[in-house]
């Protein structure tokens, strides 16, 4: 059922073994912040990858935005074949620093894991956690209050208004205030 060839790189042998004709998921390093050139690349030498991405909600200039984030920064997802693909021309792809090994074998990912995190993305590939959630944060989030008179101060959050502003509960003299900051003047506990 399993075949033994021997591989010939430049600079070692190794030995894999495989079940005929299958193909297998591997994982793939790239440079910083070039997941999507190494993608590009491969993908017009005819190979097939898998790219998760995170879409969600970050802070910039003190307003929510959208970002678009890798959801495994410099890791991509290449299924192979062992007998047709030609391997020797990833390492040389731009962007694309090296298969991920254990000791001299390439590190399989289980078929399983890739398929379990497609349930979670799009077809695009993009997990989007903005849909669920509209805001950074959600009434009853915990947070700490950055700036202001209120320094230091812990408060729960009623509501986010927009995406600059945020309305907290704090304690004080035995009652609950309600207070509206900028985002940018809380951070989460």
């Amino acid at each position: 059922m399993y075949k033994r060839y021997w591989l010939v790189t430049r600079h070692q042998q190794a030995l894999f073994r495989y079940n005929s004709g299958m193909s297998k998921w591997y994982l793939l390093m790239t440079r910083p912040k070039q997941e999507d050139r190494a993608k590009e690349h491969l993908e017009n030498q005819a190979f097939t990858l898998f790219y998760p991405r995170l879409r969600s909600y970050k802070l910039k200039a003190g307003r929510q935005v959208k970002v678009l984030d890798p959801l495994f920064p410099r890791y991509l997802f290449i299924q192979l074949d062992e007998l047709t693909d030609q391997w020797s021309t990833i390492r040389s792809t731009r962007g694309v620093i090296k298969l991920v090994k254990f000791s001299e074998y390439p590190a399989m990912v289980p078929t399983s894991i890739i398929d379990s995190l497609r349930s979670l993305a799009d077809e695009s590939g993009i997990v989007d956690q903005t849909a669920r959630k509209p805001y950074i944060y959600a009434p009853g989030d915990k947070v700490e209050i950055t700036q202001s008179s209120f320094k230091g101060l812990q408060a729960i959050i009623k509501e986010q208004d927009s995406d600059q502003r945020v309305i907290l509960l704090i304690s004080m003299l035995g009652k609950q205030q309600q207070i509206s900051l900028p985002l940018n003047a809380v951070m989460p506990i």
